[in-house]
């Protein structure tokens, strides 16, 4: 049987010597306007200590420059350096293969951030096609898409999510369009978000600590967790979004540590001496 959060955490999970925390954002650290509980004190306290952190999100429909500004609205101490999106990664996905003339399926300020990097968005001509989590999407948009893809272009997804979560409830998210199109064409795209060695590297890199000293904290079973699991991370699972303790037992992806909230991921790095 999983453990609850009232059992204690597994031995790896008490002996690894932390040097970096990466957080998930939606269901994790916030909801919607709402910081879940602990967020504030524990990222004070790793600040204070000088553990390095990270914010990194799958969620594709915002600018990092956006993220910021929620971040800091919400009281959060936060630096563009330590916000890290699926749209960071996958710019830095397209300069290594070449391809600066995608189709981007993505909103307008999405699609101005990737302007502004050095990637020239068309819907004429494009060398790849980019999904990401677009709150713009129409159906001329995922016409244009499937067309794009059946001629055989580069087919690109910043992340799997299948639904975002919001106060409300979850809604579809770029994973549920991806297999919308996958219905359409027959065909999956190369997912560059979490749980892909794309994201990992990237955390690993801006944490600056190895993969295994690596904490990633967040919601759901078949990104975040999966994702520490494949890359040596410690995986804490939180249950403040979209995992239940009843998905554990039928998940082949084993968190670390699960926890109730960041006020019991707090308790506990105090426990183990990460902080004070």
């Amino acid at each position: 049987m999983p453990a609850s959060t009232a059992d204690p955490p597994p031995a790896n999970a008490t002996a690894l010597p932390i040097g970096g925390v990466a957080f998930d954002l939606d269901g994790t650290v916030y909801l919607g306007p709402e910081l879940l509980p602990g967020a504030l004190p524990l990222i004070e306290a790793l600040e204070a200590r000088g553990v390095p952190y990270l914010y990194a999100t799958n969620n594709s429909s915002k600018t990092g420059s956006q993220y910021l500004r929620h971040l800091r609205g919400l009281g959060l101490p936060a630096a563009r350096a330590s916000v890290l999106t699926s749209n960071d990664v996958a710019v830095a996905f397209l300069r290594r293969q070449g391809l600066r003339r995608p189709y981007l399926v993505a909103t307008p300020e999405v699609e101005a951030e990737y302007r502004a990097q050095g990637i020239e968005p068309t819907g004429d001509d494009p060398d790849a096609v980019l999904l990401t989590f677009d709150t713009t999407l129409t159906y001329d948009k995922l016409r244009r898409a499937s067309d794009l893809i059946r001629l055989g272009l580069p087919y690109l997804a910043t992340h799997s999510d299948l639904v975002c979560p919001t106060p409300t409830g979850p809604i579809p998210d770029c994973g549920a369009f991806a297999a919308l199109l996958a219905e359409a064409t027959g065909l999956r795209p190369v997912v560059l978000g979490k749980p892909e060695a794309h994201m990992a590297t990237a955390i690993r890199v801006r944490l600056g600590v190895p993969a295994e000293r690596v904490a990633f904290v967040g919601d759901r079973l078949y990104t975040d967790v999966r994702m520490a699991n494949a890359h040596g991370f410690l995986a804490v699972l939180t249950l403040t979004g979209e995992a239940q303790p009843s998905d554990l037992a039928a998940s082949p992806h084993r968190p670390d540590l699960v926890v109730a909230d960041l006020t019991e991921l707090h308790a506990h790095l105090r426990r183990v001496g990460t902080l004070p």
